[in-house]
């Protein structure tokens, strides 16, 4: 209650006082104090100077008598036969959009709305705030949002591009690609704009490793221009060095959070949270069956639900908000995208085939950088070829080496350095060694066998009593390039030790840690 309305009541308990307070012999005394109350100008809370009617006067000795106090407050009528029951919300729609809301209590008053149109309700007679207002009185409400510390202050960019921020999210569970018998969760990635609140671009995938990172934030530069910071949180795929690289070449000033303080990039946050209440909860129950299916909905959802709602913090849609500042935005050419974006890593070339290993494939490198460190630079779309670097400059394009069953000799040009003029001391060297031949030669003991790459993954499956996936394939190539040549026994005996203690349903890294301490314990002991 305010404090006009306390003033008027307190005033008109002092214009009855006299009538509620005062004890009467007769009704004549009551009377003539009625009389002079009713004689005599009252000066109202507004000032004026005024009488009062004989019913005021009465009404507000029986609105008195029978609340006391509470009874002089304006608005203290009689309820209504019908409170609580609304007029324009047909009873049909009410119950339908309970039944929506308990089914998922996150969705909000708008989203409910949505539900009911796709299924033929007419919803455009009433207001959100009506259908809000009956769901409470039903106790129908949404869920609740946690409380903050209290800590941060609001703050934005002035343009659009100004500031990106970036971040990661957990997703809805889909079939695994590799097994649809199992379920796995997808990963959001995603950049919005600080001033105008638009997704510059977000999209699932089932990881959130650096070349998915690199594919959303390529899209959001094509898309939306080129932004002058991105504010980041502290996972590790953003303090990567190609990341750093990929914004010193495009200009972009590149900034983190504090640790454990999410509030610092809050509007991705939020956004966050939008996507959560809103999308997820109808995204997990329609079925979808792929990534492609979960994105194309996403994007569907992004620019009819998110970029064309008017934002509550803007007073306008994001594309609106947008728009107003499309003349400072500085776009980039895809060329110059696709050379920022490659991924970069340092590899040894190797001394004998002049080979550099990248991704589990061998590239040919040419033969004066044979031992040599190098720096490859590819794009994680295209591995047929990649880029060969040496001290900062460009040497050549580096092609997939594909194996053939045949691969003719190198001819070498000895040229007269090999003739040479025989000599008495090479003569006598080898007739002493006939002289020192020993009688009988020791026998040999037989080595254990060594493996190939592909009798190395047949064990790998057969221990696990599985087929290898594409990705079980690539990480068993590089452990055996990194630790070939291994042993038949040896590596067998390891593998069936870690899945007595452990089963076979862990992950593939397990089992190759395991063989990697099993073998470099054999090597050391054996030296």
């Amino acid at each position: 209650m305010t404090d006009e309305k306390e003033n008027h009541a307190v005033f008109r308990f002092g214009v009855i006082a006299p009538l509620v307070c005062s004890r009467f012999d007769n009704k004549a005394q009551e009377r003539a104090v009625r009389a002079d109350i009713l004689a005599k100008a009252w000066k109202h809370p507004d000032g004026s100077l005024r009488q009062i009617a004989p019913r005021t006067l009465r009404y507000w000795l029986a609105r008195y008598r029978q609340n006391g106090l509470d009874g002089l407050y304006d608005g203290m009528k009689q309820p209504r036969r019908n409170k609580g029951q609304t007029k324009v919300l047909p009873t049909s729609i009410l119950d339908e959009a309970i039944k929506l809301r308990r089914e998922v209590p996150s969705r909000s008053v708008h989203t409910l709305l949505r539900l009911l149109a796709a299924q033929g309700f007419p919803v455009d007679g009433f207001s959100d705030r009506t259908l809000a207002r009956q769901l409470k009185q039903h106790r129908a409400t949404k869920q609740k949002v946690e409380r903050g510390d209290g800590y941060f202050q609001r703050w934005e960019q002035d343009r659009a591009n100004d500031m990106w921020q970036g971040d990661t999210a957990h997703g809805i569970w889909l079939p695994d690609p590799n097994n649809p018998n199992k379920l796995k969760k997808t990963k959001l990635i995603t950049f919005v704009d600080d001033a105008t609140r638009v997704c510059t671009h977000a999209e699932f995938y089932f990881d959130e490793q650096l070349p998915s990172l690199v594919d959303t934030f390529s899209k959001a530069l094509q898309k939306r221009g080129r932004p002058c910071r991105l504010l980041l949180d502290n996972a590790f795929i953003y303090h990567s060095n190609t990341l750093a690289g990929m914004c010193a070449n495009l200009q972009i000033s590149l900034s983190f959070c504090t640790a454990r303080r999410p509030q610092g990039k809050g509007k991705v946050e939020r956004w966050i949270r939008t996507v959560k209440d809103s999308f997820y909860p109808e995204a997990a129950r329609a079925g979808l069956a792929s990534l492609d299916e979960l994105n194309k909905r996403f994007h569907n959802w992004l620019a009819s639900e998110y970029h064309n709602k008017v934002h509550s913090e803007l007073h306008s849609t994001p594309l609106d908000r947008w728009q107003k500042d499309i003349s400072h935005i500085r776009p980039v050419d895809t060329a110059e995208i696709r050379r920022a974006l490659m991924l970069r890593a340092r590899r040894r070339v190797h001394n004998n085939t002049s080979c550099a290993l990248l991704e589990g494939e061998e590239y040919q490198v040419s033969p004066t950088f044979a031992g040599e460190m190098i720096e490859v630079r590819w794009h994680p779309d295209s591995l047929d070829n990649i880029e060969i670097w040496s001290d900062g400059s460009f040497v050549e394009i580096a092609a997939r080496v594909i194996r053939h069953t045949h691969v003719p000799k190198k001819k070498f040009d000895v040229g007269q350095e090999a003739e040479y003029e025989p000599l008495s001391s090479s003569k006598n060297y080898f007739a002493a060694l006939q002289n020192d031949q020993p009688s009988s030669f020791p026998s040999l003991q037989k080595n254990d066998e060594f493996l190939s790459l592909e009798q190395f993954q047949k064990i790998l499956a057969d221990s696990l009593s599985r087929s290898l996936n594409e990705t079980e394939l690539s990480r068993s190539r590089s452990f055996f390039s990194q630790f070939a040549p291994l042993k038949l026994q040896l590596t067998a005996d390891a593998l069936a030790q870690a899945t007595d203690v452990k089963g076979t349903h862990l992950h593939l890294r397990f089992y190759l840690q395991h063989l990697e301490k099993i073998t470099q314990q054999n090597r050391r002991s054996s030296r």
